[in-house]
Protein backbone atom coordinates (compact mmCIF):
# COMPACT_ATOMS: atom_id res chain seq x y z
CA UNK A 1 0.00 0.00 0.00
CA UNK A 2 0.90 3.37 -1.04
CA UNK A 3 0.08 6.52 1.54
CA UNK A 4 0.18 10.65 0.70
CA UNK A 5 -0.92 13.08 2.61
CA UNK A 6 -4.74 13.78 2.90
CA UNK A 7 -4.16 17.76 2.07
CA UNK A 8 -3.12 16.71 -1.57
CA UNK A 9 -6.62 15.18 -1.91
CA UNK A 10 -10.56 15.98 -2.03
CA UNK A 11 -10.53 14.10 1.51
CA UNK A 12 -9.27 16.91 3.18
CA UNK A 13 -10.93 20.29 4.53
CA UNK A 14 -11.00 22.74 6.99
CA UNK A 15 -11.99 21.23 9.39
CA UNK A 16 -10.09 17.80 9.53
CA UNK A 17 -7.12 20.48 8.86
CA UNK A 18 -7.89 22.57 11.98
CA UNK A 19 -8.56 19.16 13.91
CA UNK A 20 -5.38 17.44 13.03
CA UNK A 21 -3.17 19.99 12.67
CA UNK A 22 -4.37 23.16 15.30
CA UNK A 23 -5.46 23.83 18.67
CA UNK A 24 -8.08 25.91 17.13
CA UNK A 25 -10.68 23.38 18.14
CA UNK A 26 -9.31 22.28 21.46
CA UNK A 27 -12.07 23.79 23.46
CA UNK A 28 -14.71 21.29 21.74
CA UNK A 29 -12.66 17.92 22.73
CA UNK A 30 -11.47 16.06 25.76
CA UNK A 31 -8.13 14.95 23.98
CA UNK A 32 -5.77 15.05 20.93
CA UNK A 33 -6.21 12.56 18.45
CA UNK A 34 -3.09 9.87 18.49
CA UNK A 35 -1.32 7.25 21.32
CA UNK A 36 -0.81 10.08 24.05
CA UNK A 37 -4.90 11.73 23.72
CA UNK A 38 -6.19 7.77 24.17
CA UNK A 39 -3.38 7.30 27.06
CA UNK A 40 -4.63 10.28 28.52
CA UNK A 41 -8.67 9.02 27.98
CA UNK A 42 -7.37 5.73 29.98
CA UNK A 43 -7.03 8.00 33.21
CA UNK A 44 -10.03 9.19 32.78
CA UNK A 45 -11.92 6.02 31.98
CA UNK A 46 -10.03 4.01 34.20
CA UNK A 47 -12.65 4.82 37.06
CA UNK A 48 -15.72 3.29 34.40
CA UNK A 49 -18.41 1.74 36.78
CA UNK A 50 -17.97 -2.10 37.59
CA UNK A 51 -22.05 -2.26 37.45
CA UNK A 52 -21.95 -1.43 33.90
CA UNK A 53 -19.03 -3.52 33.26
CA UNK A 54 -20.84 -6.93 34.20
CA UNK A 55 -24.26 -5.38 33.05
CA UNK A 56 -22.80 -4.63 29.62
CA UNK A 57 -21.37 -8.50 29.74
CA UNK A 58 -24.11 -9.97 30.49
CA UNK A 59 -25.92 -8.50 27.67
CA UNK A 60 -23.22 -8.57 24.69
CA UNK A 61 -22.86 -12.69 25.88
CA UNK A 62 -26.98 -12.69 25.34
CA UNK A 63 -26.84 -10.75 21.99
CA UNK A 64 -24.84 -13.26 20.34
CA UNK A 65 -26.79 -16.26 22.27
CA UNK A 66 -29.84 -14.75 20.86
CA UNK A 67 -28.30 -14.73 17.44
CA UNK A 68 -27.62 -18.16 17.25
CA UNK A 69 -23.71 -17.77 17.61
CA UNK A 70 -21.89 -20.21 19.96
CA UNK A 71 -18.86 -18.58 21.68
CA UNK A 72 -17.27 -21.38 22.37
CA UNK A 73 -16.48 -21.46 18.72
CA UNK A 74 -14.83 -18.00 18.78
CA UNK A 75 -12.93 -18.09 21.35
CA UNK A 76 -10.87 -14.82 21.04
CA UNK A 77 -14.43 -12.49 20.41
CA UNK A 78 -15.70 -14.26 23.93
CA UNK A 79 -12.26 -13.87 25.49
CA UNK A 80 -12.87 -10.45 24.55
CA UNK A 81 -15.99 -9.83 26.34
CA UNK A 82 -15.52 -11.35 29.28
CA UNK A 83 -12.83 -9.12 29.75
CA UNK A 84 -14.90 -5.88 29.14
CA UNK A 85 -15.41 -7.17 33.37
CA UNK A 86 -12.09 -5.88 34.11
CA UNK A 87 -10.96 -2.72 35.17
CA UNK A 88 -8.08 -2.34 32.92
CA UNK A 89 -10.22 -3.02 30.03
CA UNK A 90 -11.19 -0.62 27.37
CA UNK A 91 -12.69 -0.25 24.00
CA UNK A 92 -11.73 1.45 20.63
CA UNK A 93 -14.89 1.93 19.09
CA UNK A 94 -16.47 2.26 15.62
CA UNK A 95 -19.83 2.32 14.10
CA UNK A 96 -21.96 2.31 11.14
CA UNK A 97 -25.85 2.09 9.98
CA UNK A 98 -26.53 -1.51 9.28
CA UNK A 99 -26.43 -1.72 5.57
CA UNK A 100 -27.89 -4.00 3.79
CA UNK A 101 -25.11 -6.88 2.88
CA UNK A 102 -22.26 -4.69 5.46
CA UNK A 103 -22.45 -1.37 3.15
CA UNK A 104 -19.89 0.54 0.92
CA UNK A 105 -16.14 0.06 1.44
CA UNK A 106 -15.24 3.27 3.57
CA UNK A 107 -17.34 0.45 6.64
CA UNK A 108 -14.80 -1.56 6.33
CA UNK A 109 -11.93 0.78 6.60
CA UNK A 110 -13.67 1.93 9.85
CA UNK A 111 -13.11 -1.57 11.17
CA UNK A 112 -9.13 -2.04 9.76
CA UNK A 113 -8.13 1.56 11.56
CA UNK A 114 -9.69 -0.09 15.03
CA UNK A 115 -8.17 -2.93 14.72
CA UNK A 116 -4.88 -1.78 14.12
CA UNK A 117 -5.28 0.91 16.40
CA UNK A 118 -6.00 -2.33 19.49
CA UNK A 119 -3.11 -4.02 18.12
CA UNK A 120 -0.74 -0.71 18.32
CA UNK A 121 -2.83 -0.12 21.82
CA UNK A 122 -2.13 -3.88 23.79
CA UNK A 123 1.81 -3.54 22.36
CA UNK A 124 2.35 -0.37 24.06
CA UNK A 125 -0.02 -0.77 27.09
CA UNK A 126 0.91 -4.29 28.81
CA UNK A 127 -0.94 -3.11 31.91
CA UNK A 128 -3.88 -2.47 30.17
CA UNK A 129 -6.31 -4.49 27.56
CA UNK A 130 -7.91 -2.88 24.66
CA UNK A 131 -11.36 -4.55 22.38
CA UNK A 132 -12.07 -3.47 19.19
CA UNK A 133 -15.68 -2.75 19.35
CA UNK A 134 -17.96 -2.09 16.24
CA UNK A 135 -21.65 -0.29 17.33
CA UNK A 136 -24.49 -1.29 14.87
CA UNK A 137 -26.70 1.99 14.35
CA UNK A 138 -29.85 0.04 14.80
CA UNK A 139 -32.52 2.45 15.59
CA UNK A 140 -31.70 4.48 12.79
CA UNK A 141 -34.61 4.87 10.91
CA UNK A 142 -33.17 6.19 7.66
CA UNK A 143 -34.24 2.96 5.96
CA UNK A 144 -33.73 4.82 2.45
CA UNK A 145 -29.54 5.18 3.19
CA UNK A 146 -29.41 1.61 3.81
CA UNK A 147 -31.69 -0.14 1.51
CA UNK A 148 -30.02 0.44 -1.79
CA UNK A 149 -27.32 -2.26 -2.93
CA UNK A 150 -24.84 -1.27 -5.84
CA UNK A 151 -22.74 -3.24 -8.08
CA UNK A 152 -20.82 -1.92 -10.79
CA UNK A 153 -23.82 0.20 -12.39
CA UNK A 154 -26.50 -2.02 -11.67
CA UNK A 155 -28.28 -0.72 -8.10
CA UNK A 156 -31.11 -2.74 -6.18
CA UNK A 157 -33.20 -1.67 -3.53
CA UNK A 158 -34.88 -3.55 -1.21
CA UNK A 159 -38.48 -2.31 -1.15
CA UNK A 160 -40.54 -2.69 2.33
CA UNK A 161 -43.77 -1.08 4.13
CA UNK A 162 -41.76 -1.30 7.41
CA UNK A 163 -40.87 2.30 9.46
CA UNK A 164 -39.38 2.68 12.62
CA UNK A 165 -35.83 1.43 14.01
CA UNK A 166 -34.00 -0.55 11.03
CA UNK A 167 -32.53 -2.62 13.74
CA UNK A 168 -35.63 -4.52 14.20
CA UNK A 169 -37.29 -4.90 10.76
CA UNK A 170 -37.09 -8.05 9.27
CA UNK A 171 -35.60 -8.92 6.45
CA UNK A 172 -38.11 -10.54 3.69
CA UNK A 173 -37.05 -9.89 0.48
CA UNK A 174 -33.44 -9.33 0.68
CA UNK A 175 -32.52 -12.37 0.15
CA UNK A 176 -34.46 -12.56 -3.19
CA UNK A 177 -32.38 -9.06 -3.84
CA UNK A 178 -28.86 -11.32 -3.35
CA UNK A 179 -30.06 -14.15 -5.23
CA UNK A 180 -30.64 -11.66 -8.36
CA UNK A 181 -27.76 -10.42 -8.21
CA UNK A 182 -26.07 -14.05 -8.42
CA UNK A 183 -28.10 -14.94 -11.27
CA UNK A 184 -27.30 -11.68 -13.43
CA UNK A 185 -23.95 -10.67 -13.50
CA UNK A 186 -20.39 -12.59 -13.69
CA UNK A 187 -18.68 -13.01 -10.77
CA UNK A 188 -15.00 -14.66 -9.57
CA UNK A 189 -14.79 -16.84 -6.65
CA UNK A 190 -14.45 -14.49 -3.55
CA UNK A 191 -17.45 -12.53 -4.67
CA UNK A 192 -19.73 -15.42 -5.34
CA UNK A 193 -19.13 -16.78 -1.86
CA UNK A 194 -19.63 -13.39 -0.14
CA UNK A 195 -22.77 -13.04 -2.25
CA UNK A 196 -24.17 -16.61 -1.25
CA UNK A 197 -23.41 -15.77 2.66
CA UNK A 198 -25.54 -12.67 2.58
CA UNK A 199 -28.27 -14.42 0.77
CA UNK A 200 -28.05 -17.41 3.27
CA UNK A 201 -27.59 -14.69 6.09
CA UNK A 202 -30.87 -12.45 4.92
CA UNK A 203 -32.85 -16.25 4.77
CA UNK A 204 -31.65 -17.28 7.89
CA UNK A 205 -32.33 -14.29 10.31
CA UNK A 206 -35.33 -12.29 12.07
CA UNK A 207 -34.01 -9.30 11.87
CA UNK A 208 -31.77 -6.72 10.08
CA UNK A 209 -30.12 -6.40 13.31
CA UNK A 210 -28.90 -10.10 14.01
CA UNK A 211 -28.62 -10.66 9.71
CA UNK A 212 -25.66 -7.68 9.97
CA UNK A 213 -24.08 -9.26 12.95
CA UNK A 214 -24.12 -12.70 11.89
CA UNK A 215 -22.42 -11.77 7.96
CA UNK A 216 -19.97 -8.93 9.91
CA UNK A 217 -18.95 -11.99 12.49
CA UNK A 218 -18.55 -13.94 9.51
CA UNK A 219 -16.21 -12.03 8.10
CA UNK A 220 -14.34 -10.55 11.84
CA UNK A 221 -14.68 -13.16 13.92
CA UNK A 222 -10.93 -14.24 13.78
CA UNK A 223 -9.72 -10.56 14.90
CA UNK A 224 -11.85 -10.82 18.17
CA UNK A 225 -14.56 -7.80 16.79
CA UNK A 226 -17.35 -7.76 19.31
CA UNK A 227 -20.10 -6.24 17.73
CA UNK A 228 -22.58 -4.60 19.49
CA UNK A 229 -26.99 -3.96 19.41
CA UNK A 230 -27.53 -0.87 21.55
CA UNK A 231 -30.89 -0.90 20.77
CA UNK A 232 -31.39 -3.15 24.25
CA UNK A 233 -33.52 -2.89 27.12
CA UNK A 234 -30.71 -4.04 29.65
CA UNK A 235 -28.37 -1.43 28.23
CA UNK A 236 -31.20 1.45 28.12
CA UNK A 237 -31.83 0.65 31.68
CA UNK A 238 -28.32 2.06 32.82
CA UNK A 239 -29.45 5.61 30.46
CA UNK A 240 -32.87 6.18 32.44
CA UNK A 241 -31.04 9.09 34.48
CA UNK A 242 -30.25 11.36 31.22
CA UNK A 243 -33.24 10.27 29.49
CA UNK A 244 -35.55 11.90 32.89
CA UNK A 245 -32.94 14.26 31.97
CA UNK A 246 -33.57 14.91 28.25
CA UNK A 247 -37.18 14.84 28.78
CA UNK A 248 -36.68 17.63 31.32
CA UNK A 249 -34.33 19.55 28.42
CA UNK A 250 -31.45 20.04 30.75
CA UNK A 251 -29.00 19.11 27.49
CA UNK A 252 -30.25 21.04 25.11
CA UNK A 253 -28.91 24.75 25.91
CA UNK A 254 -25.31 22.87 26.14
CA UNK A 255 -25.57 21.31 22.76
CA UNK A 256 -26.40 24.52 21.46
CA UNK A 257 -24.08 26.61 23.23
CA UNK A 258 -21.24 24.92 21.78
CA UNK A 259 -22.76 24.42 18.50
CA UNK A 260 -22.84 28.00 18.15
CA UNK A 261 -19.38 28.23 19.05
CA UNK A 262 -18.20 26.03 16.31
CA UNK A 263 -20.25 28.34 14.23
CA UNK A 264 -18.52 31.61 15.16
CA UNK A 265 -14.45 30.03 14.35
CA UNK A 266 -16.25 29.33 10.87
CA UNK A 267 -17.14 26.07 11.23
CA UNK A 268 -20.65 24.49 9.96
CA UNK A 269 -23.12 22.54 12.47
CA UNK A 270 -23.77 18.66 11.45
CA UNK A 271 -26.32 17.96 13.51
CA UNK A 272 -29.61 19.91 14.29
CA UNK A 273 -29.64 20.72 18.09
CA UNK A 274 -32.93 19.50 19.73
CA UNK A 275 -34.73 20.53 22.89
CA UNK A 276 -35.47 16.99 23.55
CA UNK A 277 -32.99 14.40 21.55
CA UNK A 278 -35.44 10.97 22.36
CA UNK A 279 -38.05 8.95 20.32
CA UNK A 280 -40.40 6.86 21.13
CA UNK A 281 -40.25 3.66 19.34
CA UNK A 282 -43.70 2.43 19.34
CA UNK A 283 -45.95 0.14 16.86
CA UNK A 284 -42.90 0.38 13.99
CA UNK A 285 -42.86 4.11 14.43
CA UNK A 286 -40.48 6.81 15.80
CA UNK A 287 -42.48 9.24 17.19
CA UNK A 288 -40.57 12.13 18.37
CA UNK A 289 -40.54 12.76 22.30
CA UNK A 290 -41.58 16.73 22.08
CA UNK A 291 -44.64 15.50 19.80
CA UNK A 292 -46.12 13.27 22.83
CA UNK A 293 -48.36 15.84 24.44
CA UNK A 294 -49.57 14.08 27.24
CA UNK A 295 -46.44 13.78 29.14
CA UNK A 296 -46.39 16.54 32.45
CA UNK A 297 -43.49 17.30 34.52
CA UNK A 298 -44.88 15.07 37.14
CA UNK A 299 -45.22 12.27 34.52
CA UNK A 300 -41.37 11.99 33.59
CA UNK A 301 -39.78 9.45 36.12
CA UNK A 302 -42.26 7.13 35.60
CA UNK A 303 -42.77 7.51 31.80
CA UNK A 304 -39.32 6.56 31.49
CA UNK A 305 -39.57 3.93 33.50
CA UNK A 306 -42.24 2.53 31.72
CA UNK A 307 -41.01 3.03 27.92
CA UNK A 308 -36.88 2.90 28.45
CA UNK A 309 -36.35 0.07 26.33
CA UNK A 310 -38.41 1.60 23.36
CA UNK A 311 -36.78 5.04 24.21
CA UNK A 312 -34.30 5.90 21.51
CA UNK A 313 -31.38 8.63 21.54
CA UNK A 314 -30.76 10.62 18.07
CA UNK A 315 -27.73 11.13 16.86
CA UNK A 316 -26.67 13.94 19.29
CA UNK A 317 -27.43 11.84 22.15
CA UNK A 318 -26.21 8.94 20.92
CA UNK A 319 -22.93 9.20 21.75
CA UNK A 320 -23.43 10.10 25.40
CA UNK A 321 -25.35 6.63 25.27
CA UNK A 322 -22.23 4.67 23.67
CA UNK A 323 -19.47 6.43 26.10
CA UNK A 324 -21.90 5.52 29.13
CA UNK A 325 -22.66 2.08 28.30
CA UNK A 326 -18.72 1.16 27.22
CA UNK A 327 -15.43 2.17 28.73
CA UNK A 328 -14.50 3.34 25.74
CA UNK A 329 -11.38 5.54 25.08
CA UNK A 330 -11.19 5.91 21.43
CA UNK A 331 -13.98 6.66 18.54
CA UNK A 332 -13.07 6.07 14.79
CA UNK A 333 -14.68 7.69 12.67
CA UNK A 334 -15.25 10.14 9.09
CA UNK A 335 -15.60 13.73 8.45
CA UNK A 336 -19.01 13.60 8.79
CA UNK A 337 -19.16 12.20 12.24
CA UNK A 338 -16.06 14.32 13.74
CA UNK A 339 -18.35 17.31 12.83
CA UNK A 340 -21.07 16.81 15.07
CA UNK A 341 -18.80 15.56 17.76
CA UNK A 342 -17.28 18.47 17.76
CA UNK A 343 -20.65 20.08 18.90
CA UNK A 344 -21.43 17.43 21.82
CA UNK A 345 -17.88 19.17 24.63
CA UNK A 346 -21.03 20.39 26.84
CA UNK A 347 -23.31 17.67 26.32
CA UNK A 348 -20.50 15.69 27.77
CA UNK A 349 -19.75 18.26 30.16
CA UNK A 350 -23.26 18.14 32.10
CA UNK A 351 -21.99 14.57 33.11
CA UNK A 352 -18.23 15.16 34.16
CA UNK A 353 -17.72 12.99 31.46
CA UNK A 354 -14.65 13.35 28.84
CA UNK A 355 -15.37 12.50 25.03
CA UNK A 356 -13.14 9.97 23.56
CA UNK A 357 -10.18 10.70 21.60
CA UNK A 358 -11.36 11.09 18.13
CA UNK A 359 -9.53 9.25 15.25
CA UNK A 360 -10.37 10.30 11.44
CA UNK A 361 -10.56 6.78 9.87
CA UNK A 362 -8.33 6.27 6.79
CA UNK A 363 -9.61 7.03 3.13
CA UNK A 364 -8.47 4.70 0.71
CA UNK A 365 -8.50 4.24 -2.89
CA UNK A 366 -8.46 0.77 -4.43
CA UNK A 367 -6.78 0.11 -7.78
CA UNK A 368 -6.11 -2.84 -10.31
CA UNK A 369 -2.63 -3.72 -10.46
CA UNK A 370 -2.92 -2.64 -14.37
CA UNK A 371 -4.21 1.25 -13.58
CA UNK A 372 -1.71 1.19 -10.83
CA UNK A 373 1.45 0.64 -12.78
CA UNK A 374 0.19 2.76 -15.62
CA UNK A 375 -0.20 5.47 -13.73
CA UNK A 376 2.17 5.19 -11.15
CA UNK A 377 4.79 7.64 -13.47
CA UNK A 378 2.55 10.35 -13.39
CA UNK A 379 1.94 9.85 -9.87
CA UNK A 380 -1.42 9.14 -7.58
CA UNK A 381 -1.55 12.52 -6.09
CA UNK A 382 -1.78 14.08 -9.80
CA UNK A 383 -4.66 12.00 -10.14
CA UNK A 384 -6.57 14.63 -7.71
CA UNK A 385 -5.90 17.47 -9.86
CA UNK A 386 -8.19 19.45 -12.21
CA UNK A 387 -8.02 18.04 -15.74
CA UNK A 388 -5.93 21.22 -17.09
CA UNK A 389 -3.20 20.36 -14.09
CA UNK A 390 -3.01 16.72 -15.51
CA UNK A 391 -3.12 17.83 -19.04
CA UNK A 392 -0.01 19.98 -18.45
CA UNK A 393 1.80 17.22 -16.69
CA UNK A 394 1.72 15.47 -19.79
CA UNK A 395 3.11 18.05 -22.37
CA UNK A 396 5.94 19.79 -21.08
CA UNK A 397 5.99 22.56 -23.74
CA UNK A 398 2.67 23.68 -22.83
CA UNK A 399 3.34 23.65 -19.55
CA UNK A 400 6.11 26.19 -20.25
CA UNK A 401 3.81 28.09 -22.33
CA UNK A 402 1.17 28.51 -19.51
CA UNK A 403 3.71 29.43 -16.84
CA UNK A 404 5.30 32.42 -19.60
CA UNK A 405 1.46 33.33 -20.20
CA UNK A 406 0.35 33.59 -17.07
CA UNK A 407 3.24 34.96 -15.64
CA UNK A 408 3.08 38.11 -17.96
CA UNK A 409 -0.38 38.53 -17.29
CA UNK A 410 0.29 38.91 -13.75
CA UNK A 411 2.91 41.48 -15.26
CA UNK A 412 -0.09 42.97 -16.83
CA UNK A 413 -1.95 43.58 -13.78
CA UNK A 414 0.45 44.36 -11.99
CA UNK A 415 1.38 47.44 -13.89
CA UNK A 416 -2.29 48.77 -13.65
CA UNK A 417 -2.63 48.56 -10.05
CA UNK A 418 0.71 50.33 -9.91
CA UNK A 419 -0.60 53.09 -12.60
CA UNK A 420 -3.54 53.38 -10.47
CA UNK A 421 -1.90 54.26 -7.86
CA UNK A 422 0.41 56.97 -9.28
CA UNK A 423 -2.21 58.76 -10.81
CA UNK A 424 -4.23 58.58 -7.73
CA UNK A 425 -1.80 59.94 -5.87
CA UNK A 426 -0.71 62.98 -8.83
CA UNK A 427 -4.18 64.11 -9.28
CA UNK A 428 -6.11 64.33 -5.80
CA UNK A 429 -10.05 63.33 -6.03
CA UNK A 430 -9.27 62.02 -9.86
CA UNK A 431 -10.48 58.53 -9.84
CA UNK A 432 -10.31 55.41 -12.81
CA UNK A 433 -12.43 53.22 -10.57
CA UNK A 434 -15.38 52.67 -13.31
CA UNK A 435 -12.90 52.18 -15.98
CA UNK A 436 -10.77 49.78 -14.21
CA UNK A 437 -13.62 48.03 -13.50
CA UNK A 438 -14.78 47.66 -17.34
CA UNK A 439 -10.92 47.09 -18.11
CA UNK A 440 -11.07 44.09 -15.45
CA UNK A 441 -13.92 42.62 -16.97
CA UNK A 442 -12.13 42.73 -20.50
CA UNK A 443 -8.98 40.92 -18.74
CA UNK A 444 -11.09 38.35 -17.29
CA UNK A 445 -12.72 37.79 -20.81
CA UNK A 446 -9.38 37.20 -22.41
CA UNK A 447 -7.93 35.23 -19.98
CA UNK A 448 -10.83 32.62 -19.91
CA UNK A 449 -10.81 32.84 -23.73
CA UNK A 450 -6.99 31.81 -24.02
CA UNK A 451 -7.83 29.14 -21.10
CA UNK A 452 -10.58 27.71 -23.26
CA UNK A 453 -7.90 27.19 -26.16
CA UNK A 454 -5.59 25.60 -24.16
CA UNK A 455 -8.52 22.86 -22.84
CA UNK A 456 -9.33 22.58 -26.64
CA UNK A 457 -5.44 21.91 -27.38
CA UNK A 458 -4.85 19.90 -24.44
CA UNK A 459 -7.91 17.43 -24.84
CA UNK A 460 -6.51 16.34 -28.62
CA UNK A 461 -4.33 13.91 -26.82
CA UNK A 462 -5.31 10.45 -26.78
CA UNK A 463 -3.41 9.93 -23.06
CA UNK A 464 -5.22 12.85 -21.67
CA UNK A 465 -8.59 11.09 -22.55
CA UNK A 466 -7.48 7.81 -21.37
CA UNK A 467 -6.25 9.10 -17.90
CA UNK A 468 -9.55 11.39 -17.13
CA UNK A 469 -11.22 8.13 -17.56
CA UNK A 470 -9.58 6.26 -15.05
CA UNK A 471 -10.18 9.64 -12.97
CA UNK A 472 -13.50 9.34 -13.26
CA UNK A 473 -13.98 5.93 -11.88
CA UNK A 474 -11.06 6.13 -8.85
CA UNK A 475 -10.60 9.87 -8.32
CA UNK A 476 -14.43 11.37 -8.65
CA UNK A 477 -15.08 13.83 -6.40
CA UNK A 478 -18.69 14.00 -6.90
CA UNK A 479 -19.00 9.77 -6.84
CA UNK A 480 -16.44 8.77 -4.38
CA UNK A 481 -15.33 4.98 -4.72
CA UNK A 482 -14.86 4.08 -0.75
CA UNK A 483 -18.53 5.74 -0.54
CA UNK A 484 -19.82 4.31 -3.75
CA UNK A 485 -18.71 1.03 -4.30
CA UNK A 486 -20.15 -2.08 -2.08
CA UNK A 487 -18.03 -4.24 0.02
CA UNK A 488 -19.29 -7.37 -1.97
CA UNK A 489 -17.30 -5.87 -5.28
CA UNK A 490 -14.23 -6.29 -2.97
CA UNK A 491 -14.71 -9.21 -1.12
CA UNK A 492 -11.43 -10.32 -1.11
CA UNK A 493 -10.06 -7.12 1.18
CA UNK A 494 -12.12 -9.35 3.91
CA UNK A 495 -9.28 -11.65 3.68
CA UNK A 496 -6.50 -8.94 4.44
CA UNK A 497 -4.59 -10.47 6.64
CA UNK A 498 -3.53 -8.69 10.08
CA UNK A 499 0.21 -7.73 9.56
CA UNK A 500 -0.81 -5.28 6.33
CA UNK A 501 -4.00 -4.23 8.80
CA UNK A 502 -1.47 -3.28 10.97
CA UNK A 503 1.05 -1.84 9.61
CA UNK A 504 -0.87 0.29 7.39
CA UNK A 505 -4.12 1.56 9.28
CA UNK A 506 -4.81 3.57 12.88
CA UNK A 507 -2.45 5.80 13.89
CA UNK A 508 0.45 4.57 10.94
CA UNK A 509 -1.97 6.87 8.44
CA UNK A 510 -3.18 9.95 10.57
CA UNK A 511 -3.76 12.49 7.73
CA UNK A 512 -2.95 9.78 5.00
CA UNK A 513 -5.07 8.72 2.14
CA UNK A 514 -3.72 5.03 1.37
CA UNK A 515 -3.76 3.28 -2.07
CA UNK A 516 -4.10 -0.56 -1.96
CA UNK A 517 -3.19 -2.18 -5.67
CA UNK A 518 -5.96 -5.03 -5.82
Amino acid sequence: MRGISRDATFFSSPLIEAYLNSDILKNHISFFPGVEGVSEAVKEKSSFPQDRRDTLVEDLLNQYHNAKIDLDEFPLVKKNILKLKNENTFTITTGQQIHIGLGPMYVLYKIWDTLSIVKQLNTLHKDQYFVPMFWMASEDHDLEEIASISYFKETKIWRTDQSGAVGRMHPGGIAELFQSFIDELNWNEIQLDFLTAAKLTYEKSETLSVAFRKLLHQYTCQTGLVIIDPDRKLLKKEFCSVMVDELNHKNGPQLERYTNQLESIGFRRQLKVRSCNLFLLENNNRIRIDDIKSITKKDIATFVNENYANLSPNAALRPLYQEWILPNVCYVGGAGELNYWLQLKGLFDNYSMAMPSFHLRTSCVLLPPKIARKFADIGFDNLFKSDKKIALLLNQNLAELDQKINTNFEKIKTSISEYDTLVNSTFKGFRLDSKWGKLQSKLNEIQSLVDHQFQKKLSQTHELDSILKIQKIYFNKESVQERRDHIGIFSQQLKLDSKTIERNFGYQSINKVLFIIT
